[in-house]
């Protein structure tokens, strides 16, 4: 069914009434409803309202567009092929998962990479202004990862995606000049951006964030010739040099936060085995307190990454490292909640901490 610009429509799902104001791509349209809100509806999911009275306003005609035979197909030129299979780099897909009556209920929210690089990388989603969340981690070649969700109603309240990246250099040198966006999710832009994903193989809202080529560009430092050194300036920098040695410090221009929280790992397993070399040498009644050190170390370290929730792995047994666990949690002012209930990765015997 032909819709015109202006045309009275009912959602047959839901029963709204509306107008219809634009026609968007792949046979959805934009209709205005009565409170005012536009949202996007497929063509499917409409029907005319027919009105006792014919309106005096006469509806502009907007055509749909004309079905268009197949031409035979022609083998394509090197050039344009390379074109077409050439990386896209990294880009920001949202992907609608809908209601029964054919309008977006949420998106999940993807971070792709399509390049043969390795990244570190940081979403936060901020809502008028207000940060809502904020996630890291590291994200290989020709893969994608789910960062984060964004609620339809949600875009009507001045979203932004704030996303900050880092390559990661080959042989463990580092990582390369840091490639920040902020996205702006303005609704009118939003549904325009309708295409296929890669690696999702299906319809979404994609966002190109950085071409291949800006991201393997690779930071080039001038040269300098330094001037003669002096016997006593060599003296003193060989001295600094030898001290500094003897520690390790981060030459990466990330943060030194950032690289921790990225490659902090949510879980920590408390079965003796796995927090000392040699089990046997622990007496039996000395376990429970190194395993609570464990604990403590690696809770301390959670809070000050601001990590949003961590899993501690204690086994069912008697319960009593579970109980004690609970008990101290219990103290922390920065959890918010902890729950032991049966999760498909390890059924009872985990509690899960939300910060």
């Amino acid at each position: 069914m032909v819709f015109s610009k202006g045309t009275k429509v009912r959602l047959i799902h839901t029963g709204d009434i509306g107008e219809v104001e634009e026609w968007l791509e792949h046979d959805l349209i934009a209709v205005r409803l009565e409170d005012g809100e536009v949202i996007p509806v497929l063509t499917e999911a409409l029907e005319r309202l027919q009105l006792d009275t014919p309106s005096k306003v006469k509806a502009k005609f907007v055509p749909g567009k004309k079905k268009v035979e197949p031409l035979p197909l022609q083998p394509l030129p090197t050039s344009s092929q390379y074109t077409v299979l050439k990386p896209q780099g990294l880009q920001l897909a949202f992907d609608p998962v809908v209601k029964p009556n054919g309008t977006p209920d949420y998106y999940r929210i993807y971070l792709i990479n399509d390049t043969q690089l390795n990244f570190i990388y940081q979403l936060a989603l901020s809502l008028k202004k207000k940060q809502v969340w904020k996630t890291q981690g590291r994200l290989g070649p020709r893969t994608m990862v789910e960062a984060g969700s964004l609620r339809y109603a949600e875009l009507n309240e001045s979203a932004e995606i704030d996303i900050e990246t880092w390559r990661l250099l080959p042989d463990g040198k580092g990582t390369g000049q840091r490639l920040g966006k902020l996205l702006k999710l303005k609704p009118t832009q939003f549904f325009n951006k309708l295409t296929t994903a890669p690696y999702l193989n299906r319809q979404v809202v994609l966002y190109q964030l950085f071409a291949e080529k800006t991201l393997s560009q690779k930071k080039e430092s001038p040269k300098v010739i330094p001037p003669p050194e002096s016997l006593r300036s060599y003296t003193n920098r060989a001295a600094q040099e030898k001290q500094q040695s003897k520690r390790w410090y981060n030459l990466q221009e990330m943060p030194h936060e950032v690289w921790e929280k990225a490659t902090f790992k949510n879980e920590i397993d408390l079965h003796l085995q796995n927090l000392v070399d040699d089990p046997a040498s622990i007496a039996k009644n000395q376990i429970l307190s190194v395993q609570l050190s464990h604990f403590e170390n690696f809770m301390q370290r959670a809070i000050r990454l601001d990590v949003e929730r961590v899993f501690i792995i204690h086994g069912v047994g008697e319960g009593k490292l579970r109980s004690a666990i609970q008990k101290r949690l219990q103290e922390m002012e920065a959890v918010k909640s902890f729950k032991n209930e049966f999760h498909g990765r390890y059924g009872y015997g985990a509690t899960e901490v939300i910060f």
